[in-house]
């Protein structure tokens, strides 16, 4: 059969062949970069949810402490509306940037007094985080609301006041400013030009928040059910809906907070539209295809003038390329350069392996960020020594601006190494979460409290001088030495901490020689006895 056909040809159906089988290749890198922009945008969303979620639930954390620290003056603000309205009003006013108004609701749901009017005693007995905090007993984030009293967009945390005989004396609340949250959340670091788009909403599909701008504002609900009833099937997670218009898209979903109910209080979701997703596959898809049926032509007519060579080597180059890049070597690089076909083939190549090498480097660097976003202490969830050296670094800076004082304690559990000896770390850890408890109940709901290492801990005090901070080390050295701990039924015994106390002042020092210098004081207190306070001046420092 083959007989009567010259070399020419056959060499021609020999290329034809590989031309068709250049084809399939091309198709299947193509599948295959089609797989992999879709696997990258999947773990790229479900980052970018979780970075997300990681500032509402700072915020419920936060307007927990906040509101703990709040209720040990419950008792006498309940004695006089007026008188606590203005302690409510001046708390909130240093607050105002995050929350709008802070409320004391009595337990038959009436308020008593909030920072914003004297004169309100609007019944709040409906409001969700009032109900859950006052039959739980616990701590609970309510839902998306327009404030009675204030007119203002918000979401209201409760807290409930006991006394002595576990009786509910009254709920505290904070509301947090949503227009704030919306204008100083993470949501502001995204890209728009990627297409992203990201929601937070409350337990009703109400929208807290939402990236970037577009028909929904802030207290309207998602219109689209689908999507919500997806979207709160799971606590974390991904799944595909088209949206209104037709449209694929892919959601991440990260769950935010707890509430003594069990149903997750915050949702945020982020999605991105399958076509942005492929649109740099499906182009590369058209310009391989185009350029391989270029090529095709441009072989029917080179073979006849011999030019086999210069057709072949080429297409060598593009093989190793398309297996270089399907084994994920994204370094690969074709090196073609002029305008005809292949080399236009070999660029697409080249500029699809430089896109993906961007894009894993960029994937990368995202999580080393989300990993460097673990600031809490896991054993006695006070934050670490990173989340320290930012606060104390940007309380400096402020105190230096408002030219005020500020104080840093150090302080050590003493002999702790002959507990830990004595009855094992985990009487150590029962000590350390104690401390930390013991530490949470002295300090102001403005001063930063942090594990330092081991057995040492940290609290900075801003706006505080050496009277306000001696005062403080004094009153932490009574709790703790208060603490009656016992382990496997046995008594630890008096537990005692020594304490270092240093002020700045407006010549000010570096965060690092603030904590250097309370640490030498801390030490000071350790060599003159333990369990006492050793102020060290910063002229005497010098």
């Amino acid at each position: 059969m083959f007989q009567n056909i010259n070399a020419r040809t056959r060499i021609l159906l020999v290329l034809l062949v590989y031309t068709l089988l250049m084809f399939v290749l091309v198709l299947y890198v193509v599948l295959q970069l089609r797989n992999e922009a879709e696997d990258d945008e999947r773990r790229h969303l479900r980052l970018i949810a979780e970075l997300t979620a990681r500032h509402p639930a700072q915020l419920i954390e936060s307007a927990q402490q906040f509101l703990y620290a709040l209720s040990g003056n419950v008792s006498p603000l309940l004695s006089d509306p007026r008188r606590c309205h203005d302690f409510l009003r001046v708390l909130q006013q240093s607050n105002a940037s995050r929350y709008h108004s802070i409320g004391l609701i009595l337990p038959d749901g009436k308020l008593f007094c909030n920072s914003v009017d004297p004169d309100s005693r609007v019944d709040l007995s409906d409001r969700l985080y009032y109900r859950l905090a006052a039959e739980s007993g616990q701590f609970a984030i309510g839902e998306h609301q327009i404030g009675r009293a204030t007119k203002r967009h918000g979401l209201n945390f409760g807290y409930p006041v006991m006394d002595a005989n576990g009786k509910l004396l009254a709920v505290l609340n904070v509301a947090l400013d949503l227009a704030k949250f919306a204008e100083r959340g993470a949501m502001r670091q995204m890209d728009a030009a990627d297409g992203h788009v990201m929601t937070i909403v409350d337990r009703n599909g109400i929208i807290l928040a939402h990236y970037p701008g577009s028909s929904y504002r802030i207290g309207e609900k998602i219109s689209d059910p689908v999507v919500l009833k997806q979207a709160f099937a799971m606590d974390s997670g991904m799944f595909t809906a088209t949206v209104p218009g037709g449209v694929r898209q892919i959601f991440a979903v990260e769950s935010v907070g707890n509430n003594p109910d069990g149903i997750s209080p915050i949702r945020v979701m982020v999605s991105s539209p399958e076509s942005i997703i492929y649109a740099e596959a499906n182009r590369v898809q058209l310009r391989m295809l185009v350029g391989a049926g270029l090529l095709l032509l441009l072989m029917f007519l080179v073979i006849w003038f011999g030019a086999n060579v210069l057709v072949l080597r080429p297409f060598r180059v593009l093989l190793d390329m398309a297996e270089k890049v399907r084994s994920g070597d994204f370094s690969a690089r074709t090196g073609m350069a002029g305008s005809h076909e292949l080399a236009r083939l070999g660029g697409a190549l080249d500029m699809m392996a430089e896109e993906l090498s961007v894009r894993e480097d960029k994937l990368k660097q995202a999580m080393l960020q989300l990993n460097e976003q673990a600031v809490t202490d896991q054993l006695t969830g006070l934050p670490n020594r990173r989340y320290l050296w930012e606060r104390l670094e940007a309380e400096l800076m402020r105190a230096q601006r408002k030219q005020a004082t500020l104080s840093v304690l150090l302080f050590d559990i003493d002999l702790f190494k002959q507990l830990n000896d004595r009855w094992g770390h985990a009487a150590g850890d029962l000590v350390l979460r104690n401390i930390a408890h013991v530490t949470r109940k002295v300090v102001r709901g403005s001063d930063v409290v942090a594990r330092y290492g081991g057995e040492e801990f940290v609290i900075v005090m801003p706006e505080s001088g050496e009277e306000v901070a001696a005062a403080r080390a004094e009153e932490l050295c009574r709790e703790v030495a208060a603490l009656r701990l016992s382990y496997n039924g046995q008594e630890l015994g008096v537990i005692t901490v020594s304490v270092g106390v240093v002020c700045s002042h407006q010549n000010t020092q570096s965060a690092e020689q603030l904590v250097r210098l309370a640490d030498q004081a801390m030490y000071e207190a350790k060599q003159g006895g333990r369990n006492r306070i050793v102020l060290k001046r910063l002229d005497a420092a010098t």
